[in-house]
């Protein structure tokens, strides 16, 4: 029994790659672009003593949909951005203390993806490990640092890869690639569903409630009925989330779970203030004001003031309304407006 046991953790040891029992990893590290891919997040405990209970894994823009494979212990929430309805992160959190990764060990979370991109470029996945206690281990830095991210290398060569048969192989040859096989083909039908259900779904919200009143027309019906938030683009959120709920006074509605973003109410529109990089979106200040109604002109510019805020220029008159111009931290365009005549 213990010579069996030695030999199965040297066959373990073997088959983990370099390096794996030093970070987190994606597994296989090359895969094919645009391919429909099944990955292993393997997670390793370097701990002599405490647990891994809760792994995080952000994904790199264009991923639509993150499939998983449910793990005995653990919960799953994949989290999508409201901006881009992409995939923004995977989170898995132990249930218990035995389910957690024990010390020396390592444990596999199978994800099921669509590889977006090119071949030869690199998608990187930045991922926190979460020990008992509270510590957190952040793998976010490049390839040659002691925390690197997970990554994946994108190939256009499907021969080699696992679950690939090519016109060399026989079919004894091929015959291990069955399990790889059958998982691609359960992500392409799952896929299937997905996207026949959303296109009914998209279909039925077109056409649901709407009077057929005029059956020759080509007029197209409206689909939209009012707006949810406006986004507000940011470089530092925590900067930005003291100037709207303290130098504006907004209130704070709902934080992004552990994103750097939340949304705050002006009282008729939430805006979400987001730091751009953290959700894969290049930052760029808009130079078009958000016009913020004020019931006394004066009195809340001169509040304002008193907070910090600088106006730019006079107050505009405009026959009908008095409007002033600022910025927030980031250089969004900013103003306070009052109409003072009826529309």
């Amino acid at each position: 029994m213990h010579r069996a046991l030695t030999s199965l953790i040297a066959v373990l040891a073997l088959a983990l790659p370099a390096g794996a029992g030093a970070h987190v990893t994606l597994e296989p590290r090359e895969a094919p672009a645009g391919a429909f891919t099944a990955l292993d997040v393997r997670v390793p405990n370097e701990s002599d003593e405490l647990a891994t209970t809760k792994v995080v894994v952000e994904f790199p823009p264009g991923f639509t949909y993150a499939l998983y494979q449910p793990i005995a212990g653990w919960s799953v929430e994949v989290e999508t951005s409201k901006l881009t309805e992409q995939v923004g992160r995977v989170v898995w959190t132990a249930q218990s203390d035995r389910a957690a990764i024990q010390p020396q060990q390592f444990k596999d979370f199978p994800i099921g993806v669509q590889l977006p991109g090119r071949a030869g470029n690199t998608l990187t996945f930045k991922a926190t490990q979460t020990y008992e206690g509270g510590e957190v281990v952040r793998w976010t830095g490049g390839p040659s640092s002691e925390s690197p991210a997970p990554q994946v290398l994108l190939t256009d060569d499907r021969e080699g890869r696992p679950g690939a048969t090519g016109e060399g192989q026989s079919a004894e040859d091929s015959g291990g690639d069955g399990d790889g096989l059958a998982i691609a083909a359960l992500i392409v039908a799952i896929l299937g569903l997905l996207v026949g259900g959303a296109a009914l779904a998209r279909t039925l919200r077109t056409t649901r409630g709407t009077p057929n009143t005029n059956e020759g027309s080509t007029m197209a019906t409206q689909v939209i009925s009012g707006t949810d938030f406006i986004t507000v683009s940011t470089q530092d959120y925590e900067r930005a989330a003291r100037f709207y709920g303290e130098t504006l006074g907004l209130e704070l509605s709902k934080r992004w779970g552990e994103m750097p973003a939340g949304e705050f109410e002006t009282g008729n529109l939430t805006i979400a203030v987001m730091q751009s990089d953290a959700f894969g979106i290049e930052f760029r200040a808009n130079n078009h004001p958000i016009e913020f109604h004020v019931d006394d002109f004066e009195a809340a510019k001169a509040e304002l003031e008193s907070r910090g805020i600088e106006f730019r220029g006079d107050t505009l008159d405009s026959g009908v309304c008095f409007q002033a111009f600022f910025e927030d931290p980031d250089g969004n365009a900013l103003a306070i407006h009052h109409r003072y005549a009826a529309p």
